[in-house]
């Protein structure tokens, strides 16, 4: 699996300082070598441009843009760039001023405005250097005009932003809805130096996260790992081929060596959450299961299909004095349940089982947890809003909440959104953005409670399991139909295993 760190921007600040104290480089190099791994990562999007417009700012990542500027008029391109105040920083102020002795005189906004106004539709390839990951502002009335006049304008066929999209703060999606908010659309953005942690779900339309694209440009980021620089936050990359070949089943299994797992959910009338659980679990090479439901018609419903099914009607207090239960590894509470299991409160889970909760077994705030070092929450927003009592409109803001729910009461929280978010008691956390409007249909949740109950199964930790069962089902998006049924996507992911 593939895990890349993630960095606050303050975290971001202190590798810079470190690069430049430490290592001796100066920042205009930084500058530099940003430039360039800017230059050499687009050079097909140039060509497709009549002309190049910078639009730098006053800090340094105005200077990143200057020195864009630079390089691609040195290379030959016709690149135009305008200011919207001068540069304070050192390192800008020298590629400023280079900008100047080379392309000639740089525009003022009033240059701006005029030139945008004669312009052709769908001419020019508008760069954004305005503000960096360091603003944190209002933004201004000069510069909200501006944003709001690149985003409306039909001259811009693409906007490349560097390091962030400006105006983009998630930290002010509680106050502000993220319509009423001004910030770059941009078609791109690429990230210098750092990962940003801000950054993450950058989106301006329902499901669609703004793609982004790292250079690395020498930053020390393996060597400067550090209490300070870092606080365990990664994203990860979907491993699609270790997420087949780990639950692909082996000659030798038996039905235990396999995986074996126990599934409590589905109020009357819900029955089919459950069963689509433990259909994922069993569909997926799961070797043993046995479904346990307080609805009357469970049997009636599990036989009818499968005469080799294990199934019963009871109570959670039941299931959790069943025999079966001290021989499997995993066991599975939620899906379908109309009401949260009062007998969940205070649990004592057996040493070695993992436990998974969904949907209904998800606690109102105020609702003791149970108690075992492997349980894993896996809330929507909304839920994640009952359980914790507290609102949350970005992944930054439940992080927050999370980092310190996790480790009060030793759980794993698995946030399910557009942004899936796992985070651990042990100050881990790992994001993973896979914007795929597959997923949002009716019971995926419920299959996705199966697919983590195949994997941890087989010995893994909540943590290993988290990201290889999100890979699994990032699968989905090679489906044809647009909105396939959890089934569907089920009988996609069974082919490829």
């Amino acid at each position: 699996m593939k895990y890349k760190p993630l960095f606050t921007n303050k975290e971001s600040k202190a590798l810079d300082s470190l690069t430049i104290k430490e290592l001796g480089f100066l920042e205009q190099t930084l500058m530099g070598m940003a430039a360039l791994s800017v230059f050499h990562a687009n050079e097909d999007l140039w060509k497709t441009a009549e002309s190049i417009w910078i639009l730098s700012g006053s800090g340094g990542n105005g200077g990143d843009g200057y020195a864009l500027a630079h390089t691609l008029f040195q290379e030959g391109y016709n690149v135009r760039c305008f200011s919207t105040s001068p540069n304070k920083n050192v390192a800008g102020k020298f590629y400023e001023s280079l900008v100047t002795k080379t392309l000639g005189a740089i525009g003022t906004m009033e240059d701006f405005y005029k030139e945008w106004e004669e312009a052709e539709e769908d001419s020019v390839l508008l760069v954004d250097a305005i503000l960096g990951t360091g603003f944190q502002d209002s933004l201004s009335k000069e510069l909200k005009e501006l944003i709001d006049t690149v985003n409306d304008s039909d001259v811009f066929f693409y906007r490349l932003s560097l390091d962030t999209a400006s105006g983009w703060n998630p930290y002010l999606l509680g106050e502000k809805t993220q319509e009423s908010q001004s910030f770059i659309f941009a078609d791109s953005i690429e990230e210098l130096g750092t990962r940003k942690w801000e950054n993450i779900g950058f989106i301006y339309e329902k499901d669609s996260i703004i793609p982004r694209y790292y250079e690395s440009i020498g930053f020390p980021v393996r060597s400067h790992l550090n209490n300070v620089t870092f606080s365990n936050r990664y994203y990860l990359e979907a491993d699609p081929e270790s997420a087949i070949s780990t639950i692909k089943r082996k000659n030798k299994d038996h039905k235990y060596s396999a995986g074996s797992a126990l599934f409590y959910g589905g109020s009357e009338g819900m029955e089919g959450a459950i069963l689509l659980s433990e259909h994922a679990f069993a569909r997926l090479g799961g070797g043993i299961s046995k479904i346990f439901s307080p609805s009357p018609q469970i049997s009636s419903l599990v036989l009818t299909e499968d005469l080799s099914k294990m199934v019963k009607t009871s109570s959670l207090a039941e299931t959790l004095n069943d025999p079966f239960l001290k021989k499997t590894k995993t066991l599975v509470v939620g899906p379908g349940l109309t009401q949260y299991p009062n007998d969940l409160s205070g649990w004592e889970v057996p040493e070695g089982l993992r436990l998974v909760l969904d949907a209904g077994a998800i606690p109102t705030k105020g609702i003791p947890l149970p108690k075992g070092n492997e349980i894993l929450l896996t809330p929507h927003v909304g839920e994640l809003n009952r359980m914790t009592g507290i609102p949350h409109h970005s992944v930054q803001a439940a992080y927050d909440t999370l980092i310190k729910y996790c480790p009060q009461n030793n759980v794993y929280v698995l946030l399910k959104s557009f942004v899936s978010l796992l985070v651990c008691p042990n100050g881990s956390s790992y994001v993973w953005e896979s914007p795929n409007p597959k997923l949002a249909t009716m019971g995926t949740g419920d299959l996705l409670s199966g697919i983590l109950a195949r994997y941890l199964s087989l010995d893994l930790s909540i943590e290993e399991a988290v990201p290889l069962a999100l890979s699994l089902l990032d699968h989905s998006k090679q489906l044809e139909e647009p909105y396939p049924s959890a089934h569907q996507i089920l009988k996609s992911l069974v082919e490829l295993v």
